[in-house]
C-alpha cells in the first residue's frame, strides 16, 4: 500500500468540505446569525462533498478500491482533529466523527464504481 495516493485522497476531502464549509457560512451569514441554519448547512454540504470526494478517490484509487478508502476515511478522521484543537469540536462528537465518515466513504466508494469497475478485483 503506497502513502502517497492516501494523503492525495485525504486532501481532497479535506479540500472539498472545506470549501462546502466556506460556502454554507457565506450562504447563511455564518454562526453568529443563525448557529442552527449554519450547522445544518455544514452538516449537508459536509454529507454532499464529501461523498463527492469518496467518489473521486475511489475512482482514483489503485487496485484494492476498499482497502484504501478506508485508510483515507481513517487518515481524513484522525487528521480532523485540528477541529477539536482550533474550532471548538467537542471529542464526543470528533468520535461521532468516524460513523459519518464511514457513511460517506461508504456512498462514495459504491457511486465510484458506476465510473470505475474494478478491471482486476483483489481477492
Amino acid at each position: 500500500m503506497r502513502v502517497g495516493p492516501i494523503i492525495r485522497d485525504v486532501v481532497i476531502v479535506w479540500v472539498l468540505t472545506a470549501m462546502g464549509g466556506f460556502v454554507a457560512g457565506l450562504a447563511t451569514g455564518g454562526p453568529p446569525r443563525d448557529a442552527q441554519r449554519f450547522m445544518l448547512a455544514v452538516m449537508v454540504s459536509n454529507f454532499l462533498l464529501g461523498t463527492v470526494a469518496f467518489t473521486i478517490a475511489g475512482c482514483l484509487a489503485p487496485p484494492g478500491r476498499w482497502r484504501h478508502l478506508s485508510f483515507v476515511a481513517l487518515g481524513a478522521w484522525v487528521t480532523s482533529l485540528i477541529n477539536v484543537v482550533f474550532f471548538g469540536v467537542s471529542i464526543p462528537q470528533w468520535i461521532g466523527g468516524a460513523i459519518f465518515m464511514a457513511i460517506i466513504m461508504s456512498i462514495g466508494g459504491a457511486i465510484s464504481y458506476v465510473f470505475k469497475r474494478d478491471t482486476k478485483p483483489s481477492a
